[in-house]
């Protein structure tokens, strides 16, 4: 490709003489430095990581980081990991397919021996561990939960639900007094999945997606799973189609809705919509079982940096200082998350039913971490579901789920 260069004047050069040592040595210095890409795919946490990084580089005058913020990057960072132009730190989750195969190709730097990941609480970072080797650092957790209006619920005499006849219960008085019961975003396939993959996690153990074959066409399981997404749909208003994850942020932030079901990570915006919403948040109640319902959640940050960087030394600080105690709770007051460095607590009092479940061990990790096909089976799962919310034809979700599960278990990339 020619590069055109525009015509320089004399006065141009002079004025470039004319500068002064100290002004060269500083551009001099700038080109010194060592830039890394820090890709993220979650738009909330912008600011935050924008305030961590200005820290960072304060105490590291050598070393510069540019974050790309990239709105569900995830499949963006696949196509660019695929084609050579991966980026120097990212965002990556442990156990999911996309990871074991990127630390198996040698994808990822191998951070097993660095002295940071001691301050990780290990049961959450040994999630990361591929053939006795480590390639991620896990930094904070995300939950799901249901997301109410605590004014709404207090004039019409509403009790948090512990159960699922509960939950229904309280969609039916909402509902019988004007009020929005459950607001969602069905614009987006992947952020209207969010809902049912509750649904799927608290029905099917982990060892569950290690079958050859998957039979849903006809599993009972699955026909429940299905019966009572419709139940919920019926209570959700059809403008819900319209709109997208920030819209419906928005509208609950603003008493447009009592209910939402989403995780964590949406605390921030909300809270930056309507900082005075009388708010909280309680457990999905997947079931009529108190003890056997969980909380949906795993790794929501965590990261990897690509083997290939130019700069790993550097790019080792940078994940050494996000870890650091003082730091990590910073990330984790400002997004409302789950921080997994050791002595960090979230004072938040809207997570502290959330927390309280996976404190003692009521908790299940995203079902779709255990899918072969990774980014791609999710993608085409949240695809089905989003055509199930508007069809609702439950013979033709559970047929497209069973080809689709099938399809990825016997796929070889």
């Amino acid at each position: 490709m020619k590069m055109l260069f525009p015509a320089i004047s004399l006065s141009a050069v002079l004025l470039l003489a004319g500068c002064s040592e100290e002004r060269l040595d500083i551009s001099a210095s700038s080109k010194d430095k060592k830039t890394l890409e820090f890709f993220v795919n979650k738009v909330e946490t912008g600011p935050i990581f924008n305030e961590l990084i200005e820290d960072f580089e304060k105490n590291n005058p050598d070393i510069e980081i540019k974050q790309v913020i990239v709105p569900e990057g995830m499949t963006v960072l696949k196509s660019r990991i695929a084609r050579g132009d991966t980026p120097d730190i990212f965002i990556t989750y442990p156990i999911e397919q996309d990871y074991i195969i990127r630390a198996k190709k040698g994808y990822l730097l191998d951070l097993s021996d660095e002295s940071f990941l001691y301050n990780i609480q290990p049961a959450i970072q040994k999630r990361y561990i591929v053939k006795g080797r480590t390639y991620g650092v896990a930094l904070t957790q995300n939950a799901v939960g249901v997301l109410y209006n605590k004014d709404d619920f207090r004039k019409l005499n509403i009790s948090i639900p512990t159960t699922w006849n509960e939950f229904v219960s309280a969609l039916k008085m909402l509902d019988s007094n004007g009020k929005t019961a459950l607001l969602m975003p069905n614009k987006e396939a992947n952020r209207s999945s969010i809902f049912n993959l509750n649904l799927v996690a608290n029905e099917f153990d982990n060892d569950y997606w290690g079958q050859e074959n998957l039979s849903i066409r006809s599993d009972k399981k699955w026909e429940k799973i299905s019966e009572k997404i419709l139940t919920v749909l019926s209570y959700v208003k059809e403008d819900s189609f319209k709109d997208d994850y920030y819209a419906t942020n928005r509208k609950f932030a603003h008493g447009e809705g009592s209910m939402y079901i989403m995780g964590t990570w949406a605390l921030p915006s909300i809270e930056e919509y309507n900082p005075y919403l009388n708010y909280g948040i309680f457990p999905f109640p997947a079931t009529n079982s108190v003890e056997e319902n969980k909380v949906l959640g795993g790794v929501d940050i965590g990261l990897a940096i690509s083997s290939e960087t130019e700069y790993p030394r550097e790019a080792k600080k940078f994940l050494a200082f996000l870890t650091e105690k003082e730091n990590a709770g910073r990330l984790s007051a400002y997004e409302g998350s789950i921080s997994t460095v050791n002595g960090v607590n979230n004072n938040r009092e809207e997570l502290q039913l959330l927390e309280q479940k996976i404190k003692y061990g009521k908790s299940v990790n995203w079902p779709n971490h255990y899918w072969a096909g990774g980014t791609a089976s999710e993608s085409e799962f949240r695809k089905y579901t989003l055509q199930f919310y508007a069809d609702k034809n439950i013979t033709t979700y559970l047929g497209n789920l069973e080809d689709m599960y099938n399809y990825y278990n016997h796929y070889k990339e």
